[in-house]
């Protein structure tokens, strides 16, 4: 999409994106900071209840997890790699809510937007691992090139702001 944003094939494009990340070419309008979590049912009591869950234990349980390709992923795939451990999930999905169903089941762990299960989390369904190793905090945002903005765009922006 960003190549397509750089050909003026698309006006702008809404995405998530980490700290680190530069847009160089582009201008870049964060509206929301959005948080990741691992989480699981009340069967991983043993893991609810620790002050901090590490990457190397977490590898050992049932991993439900968004595909590959997906922008989560490559972040959590590049946290295991740093400490060299190999992130093996037992099922991957390309949408969040058959993780979350799965979980609520007992099938496994899973990581997804803590906004998501915020109710679940609240209510005591469902409950959030301490896993202080992983990049959480993301941006999501809009990046634009302003030269080539239509108006309809234009107005968008307006209106976010």
């Amino acid at each position: 999409m960003i190549k397509m944003l750089e050909n003026h094939e698309l006006d702008m494009v809404i995405r998530k994106f980490d700290e680190n990340t530069s847009f160089q070419k582009f201008s870049v309008k964060v509206f929301s900071e959005i948080t990741h979590c691992f989480f699981c049912n009340k069967k991983f009591k043993d893991l609810i209840k620790k002050d901090k869950v590490s990457l190397e234990e977490l590898a050992n349980y049932p991993l439900l997890l968004l595909n590959q390709n997906s922008y989560e992923r490559i972040a959590l795939d590049n946290d295991f790699k740093k400490r060299n451990i190999k992130l093996e999930p037992i099922m991957d999905f390309t949408y969040h809510a058959p993780i979350v169903f799965l979980v609520k089941a007992g099938y496994g762990i899973g990581y997804t937007l803590k906004e998501s299960i915020q109710n679940e989390l609240d209510s005591g369904e469902l409950f959030q691992l301490p896993v202080s190793e992983i990049s959480s905090m993301h941006n999501l945002g809009i990046i634009y090139n302003p030269k080539y903005l239509s108006i309809a765009a234009s107005k968008l922006l307006e209106y976010i702001e």
